[in-house]
């Protein structure tokens, strides 16, 4: 008969993983799960804007289309935009009243009101303050322009100017003639 056994100090030696190897594969393990743990963090941040991101551009287009649907009020005989947008128009810095809103009215400064209240329930981390500071509708040369933005962390905007991605919000700006 023949003998398949090793010599019990060779065998010894090859039985099992030494206590070292086991503490560095868990090390390697441990390095790898931070980095996707990082990850996944990054990714939720980029989620989030991704969400604000379609929230303004909504809200933007939502209100271009209420300007498209009372020209009346807005153009002039010569289909010009009349100053003041006819009274739809938000400067940087004007304060808009968002607990002010009746869905029945068709004045514009109660329009406007209206659109900061459907602002703030879309993206609740959005004040009535930054609405004043970060929000517009401006007209130049016959182009409307309506600019919203939201809250992000500094150079999350993925904007082509350093400065305005250094900025600890994000803007979205849709311009159309009426």
């Amino acid at each position: 008969m023949l003998k398949t056994s090793l010599p019990l100090n060779k065998r010894s030696s090859q039985a099992g993983f030494a206590l070292i190897e086991v503490l560095v594969s868990i090390l390697i393990l441990s390095i790898g799960l931070l980095g996707a743990a990082g990850l996944f963090t990054r990714a939720i941040d980029f989620t989030i804007d991704t969400e604000r991101r379609q929230m303004a551009s909504m809200l933007a287009n939502e209100l271009m289309e209420t300007l498209r649907g009372n020209t009346s009020a807005i153009l002039n005989a010569k289909g010009s935009p009349k100053d003041n947008l006819g009274g739809y128009a938000k400067a940087i810095g004007a304060e808009l009243d968002s607990t002010s809103c009746d869905s029945e009215s068709v004045d514009p400064s109660n329009q406007l009101n209206c659109w900061a209240a459907r602002s703030r329930q879309l993206m609740p981390d959005v004040t009535d303050e930054f609405i004043a500071a970060n929000f517009s509708v401006t007209e130049q040369s016959g182009v409307v322009a309506i600019q919203v933005a939201w809250p992000s962390k500094s150079e999350q905007c993925l904007a082509a100017d350093k400065e305005e991605n250094e900025k600890d919000y994000c803007t979205y700006t849709i311009q159309s003639k009426l």
